[in-house]
């Protein structure tokens, strides 16, 4: 932020709130802000830049990064500049070149390795170039319409309470189309900013965690495969216990490895990810590995696999010795095993309070657990359904290979139910996915379609407006669109005006959504990415023959009177 308080909006602060913001017993800049086109001269180029001028030891807080170091200073004075590392790069240019910002050349002091406030890939988009307030008149491009972004710095003493005077003069600056914003504000936008995305990667996590009730069904398969080894230790003698146990020994040390490899890898990423995207960071930042963060994620992982593989290896209990003998043995009407139930309850248990962590929200854990165990129940039921009619409705003279083919759907150890339900469930994630990437690409879809501009001017006066055509298409240049702007702002609502509706103490509607500017267009026809909700489209054609009508009829009728 580079100060204690900070005030921002697209004009110039009004003298009343000026008053009130000088009052401060601190030290003051300013800054202003707008985006234009630059000249370079040593390669006969332009470049689309974002202008800052300041005034003032703004940064009070750090210092702007430059090379060389003493270029940080030399720039505030006269017709000099800092500009931008990577246009510096894309263009050759070298401390004492010289650049042209409207009517004026300035001379290069100096390299900007990162403007204040701004995070470093935006430069490839609009870079940045520092000048002096003083520099900025005589430049010619502050007129009359420029769109232009103000900001005003203040440094208070250590012992000054600027929270408390925020609130004292809360109404007055509120009023005005500026956003008053201080360390504290800073703080809690970008604490909100990490919670955001905390909370998408909570998400993520909780898609990921689907994948984990397939591994019950991937351990079904395997107890299968070795249902005539465990017949065969039991007529050894081994107890129904023990053949459980050397096979749960067996899949907990799976998991164990997995889990640990999972670790592994998430903690890989974590060091790797601020690499990748330190160029999209506003600071650096030093990455360490949470003990607690690796603790949970080892717990979690453990119980969540055990829980779902307990489900298929308590069935190796009942596995009679006789099934070396007799396939079919299994087939024979079972107790129920309350077990199976117990760990039903602990699985729903260990996923709500899993889910309850991440998402801060019982009910929101509760409403996901009970959407997984539903699509899990549904996929199950339809396949129990498929099952019994296929084993009804398989007609009788059908070829070998087609009865043989449905049949073996229904018959024992087949793997029907696991396979839909682990289909399914992978479907599911796939088309939630498939989904998500639709809503987020379905607006620029079209981006590549021959349809879209590649440039577009904005601020053209009424009176430039067609021989800004005329010239656009003698440069053989298609004119895709034009749209009328205009600023527009709330004067009064429902009978009272915007300044009383600001004095109301029982206003409940936020004041910057009273003050703020919105720029409007208007047509007489309905685009296609338009769509009306509901009422009558009247066009400008339309209403001008509505307007004639009721014209000319009263003077129809003051004719026929005469």
């Amino acid at each position: 932020m580079g100060a204690d308080l900070a005030a921002s909006g697209n004009r110039a602060a009004e003298s009343e709130i000026l008053k009130i913001l000088d009052s401060l017993p601190a030290e003051k800049a300013r800054e202003m802000e707008l985006l234009s086109m630059s000249y370079i001269p040593k390669t006969d180029e332009t470049q689309f830049i974002r202008l800052k001028a300041l005034q003032g030891n703004f940064p009070f807080y750090g210092k702007i990064k430059t090379d060389p170091v003493n270029a940080a200073n030399s720039f505030r004075t006269g017709n000099n500049a800092l500009v931008d590392e990577s246009l510096m790069l894309e263009h050759g240019l070298l401390p004492g070149d010289s650049i042209k910002v409207g009517k004026v050349m300035f001379e290069i002091k100096g390299k900007l390795a990162g403007s204040i406030g701004s995070i470093g890939i935006a430069s490839s988009v609009a870079p940045a170039i520092y000048i002096n307030m003083t520099s900025l008149d005589s430049t010619g491009l502050v007129q009359p319409g420029s769109l232009i972004n103000y900001a005003y710095y203040y440094k208070v003493p250590e012992d000054f309470n600027i929270e408390q005077w925020k609130d004292d003069h809360k109404i007055p600056l509120t009023s005005d189309n500026l956003r008053i914003e201080s360390i504290k504000d800073r703080k809690e936008n970008l604490n909100q900013a990490f919670s955001f995305l905390n909370y998408f990667l909570n998400l993520v996590a909780i898609v990921a965690l689907l994948s984990v009730v397939l591994v019950s069904h991937h351990v079904l398969i395997y107890v299968k495969s070795k249902t005539n080894s465990i017949a065969l230790l039991r007529c050894l003698g081994m107890k129904p216990w023990h053949a459980f146990l050397v096979y749960f020994i067996q899949i907990s040390v799976l998991g164990v490895i997995g889990v640990i490899g999972g670790v592994f890898i998430g903690a890989l990423i974590q060091s790797v990810l601020p690499l990748i995207l330190q160029d999209f960071l506003p600071v650096k930042v030093n990455t360490e590995l949470s003990s607690r963060a690796i603790l949970e994620g080892f717990i979690v992982g453990l119980s969540v696999t055990t829980l779902f593989s307990l489900i298929p290896l308590i069935a190796i209990r009942r596995i009679s010795p006789l099934r070396t003998l007799r396939a079919s043995v299994d087939v024979l009407e079972e107790r129920r095993d309350y077990l199976k139930y117990i760990i039903f309850g602990a699985i729903f248990l260990v996923l709500m309070v899993f889910l309850w962590i991440l998402t801060s929200s019982i009910i929101t854990a509760l409403l996901f657990v009970t959407g997984i165990v539903g699509a899990y129940l549904f996929l199950a039921g339809l396949a129990v359904l498929i099952i019994k009619t296929l084993r009804k409705s398989i007609p009788t003279n059908a070829g070998f290979v087609f009865k043989q083919g449905l049949s073996n759907l229904f018959r024992p150890d087949n793997q029907t139910q696991t396979i839909m339900v682990t289909i399914g469930m992978g479907t599911a994630v796939l088309t939630t996915l498939l989904i998500l990437q639709s809503l987020l690409l379905n607006n620029v879809s079209m981006m590549d379609a021959g349809k879209q501009p590649n440039m577009i001017l904005y601020g053209i006066e009424t009176n430039q407006i067609e021989s800004l055509k005329k010239m656009t298409i003698d440069h053989k240049l298609p004119v895709i669109q034009q749209v009328p702007v205009v600023t527009m702002k709330i004067d009064g609502w429902k009978g009272k005006t915007k300044t009383q509706w600001l004095a109301d103490s029982t206003m409940t509607s936020k004041r910057w959504a009273v003050n703020r500017e919105a720029r409007v267009s208007y047509r007489d026809t309905i685009a296609d990415d338009e769509k009306l909700i509901s009422g009558t489209f009247v066009s400008i054609q339309e209403e001008m023959t509505v307007f004639l009508c009721h014209l000319v009829l009263p003077l129809q009728k003051l004719w026929k009177l005469v």
